[in-house]
């Protein structure tokens, strides 16, 4: 009889490294070998999120962190970091989660990515941090003071970087400690940095000329005229993502050659009552048709959810980009039956679609999908325009999109994923999640 305990640990460790989350638990208890080959997997991440907070002062739950600090060994197999909450004492962080996490942190040799979003815990774990040779992707809530943002410096060469709400003193330390990085960071994040103006970020991005990702979102001291200027400096510029606002002065440059730009995504606010909004990303997109960028990917959210994106706008889109756009995504807005016409008939090679769905208007709005003979996945975008409880795709709504519109795979709605299943003709899809 041939049993699993009989392969090799090696043999074990490559099968289990597809499993993740509960799977991995759940693996870890049906014997021994199982629970060795597991290890790796099961401690390649430690991530920890609300779930495990609530029940951490009653001693329900024990954190990943405690159990790399009873079993050091361990520590071996930890590359990332992850952490989204923590437990809370006498409107405190819990002094004993502190102190695990830092134990943990200052252990964890070779990790390589460490992201802590929450406020105002970060800098309990800057002392603790140890020797990161291998860290190379950072993702922070940067409030800090000065001493505390000066431990950044010592960091090291980062690949992957992004700051979420840095004070001031971040701000200014952030040219020097892009410094050591400059050959090798290739994405940089900066998001809700009220303090970040413009020269600052000039003299961070004339140090990147290595740089294939820019997101620069909610930092309102930035406007994206100021932002496409400095796209100068980096020529291998292959994401883009920046907040566009209310503007007094017009692009008076000619755009910067753009040749690798794949991806552009654009967060639009406003503080006026008539919406600025088509005028600015007409602009923006006429102002980017000289750059030649072959984008693959679009995205847009507005501010205000009852805008309905003009067909003229989506007619400019289509005119500049409509051959090489394979994704679209419209946030925080509707769009006509028209524009979704337009877009199908265009998009020859266009693979996925975010949208609000019009679940009342689902016929047509099928047969116009029903165009696109390239369009596999649609994602079912929340619009908040609707209040009260809202309609949501049902087995049937989506099993009668998937029959019509021709190589349609997945469909993602209300937090649940709808995918054909194969070699099956009496029921053609199931619900992943």
């Amino acid at each position: 009889m041939v049993s699993a305990d009989n392969l090799n640990l090696d043999v074990l460790e490559h099968i289990f490294s597809y499993l993740s989350g509960n799977d991995l638990l759940s693996v870890a208890l049906v014997s021994r070998s199982f629970f060795t080959a597991v290890i790796p997997r099961l401690y390649t991440n430690l991530r920890y999120r609300i779930r495990g907070s609530k029940g951490y002062n009653t001693g329900k739950t024990v954190s990943p962190f405690q159990v790399i600090a009873a079993h050091p060994e361990l520590t071996i197999h930890v590359r990332s970091i992850e952490i989204c909450s923590a437990p809370l004492a006498n409107s405190q962080v819990h002094p004993a989660f502190v102190q695990d996490c830092s134990n943990a942190i200052s252990i964890c040799r070779n990790l390589q990515y460490f992201r802590c979003t929450v406020p105002n815990i970060l800098h309990y774990f800057l002392l603790a941090r140890g020797s990161k040779v291998n860290l190379r992707s950072l993702r922070i809530h940067a409030q800090l003071s000065t001493d505390q943002a000066h431990l950044l410096i010592k960091l090291g060469r980062i690949r992957n970087l992004s700051l979420e709400y840095a004070s001031w003193n971040v701000v200014d330390t952030l040219p020097r400690w892009i410094e050591p990085s400059r050959t090798t960071l290739t994405h940089l994040t900066l998001y809700m940095i009220s303090e970040l103006n413009v020269d600052i970020l000039t003299s961070v991005l004339i140090q990147l000329p290595k740089l294939t990702a820019l997101h620069v979102v909610g930092c309102l001291r930035v406007d994206h005229v100021s932002i496409v200027r400095l796209l100068l400096h980096i020529p291998l510029l292959e994401s883009l993502s920046m907040t566009t606002t209310e503007n007094p002065y017009p692009f008076d440059t000619q755009a910067p050659p753009l040749y690798r730009l794949r991806h552009l995504a654009l967060d639009t606010r406003y503080s006026v009552m008539t919406s600025p909004a088509p005028a600015i990303l007409s602009a923006l997109l006429e102002h980017l048709k000289g750059s030649s960028a072959p984008l693959v990917s679009f995205s847009m959210k507005l501010p205000d959810n009852k805008v309905v994106v003009g067909n003229d706008f989506i007619k400019q889109l289509l005119g500049h980009y409509a051959h090489t756009l394979r994704r679209l995504a419209f946030l925080d807005c509707s769009v006509g039956m028209d524009s979704l016409a337009e877009i199908c008939k265009s998009c020859i090679q266009l693979e996925r679609l975010d949208v609000a769905v019009p679940i009342k208007e689902l016929h047509q709005f099928t047969n116009i999908l029903s165009q696109s003979h390239t369009l596999k996945t649609l994602v079912d975008v929340v619009n908040h325009v609707v209040h009260g409880t809202r309609l949501s795709l049902t087995r049937d709504s989506v099993r009668h999109l998937m029959i019509n519109v021709r190589n349609l795979r997945k469909v993602v709605s209300n937090k649940r994923i709808w995918v054909v299943r194969p070699l099956s003709t009496y029921a053609p899809l199931f619900l992943c999640r």
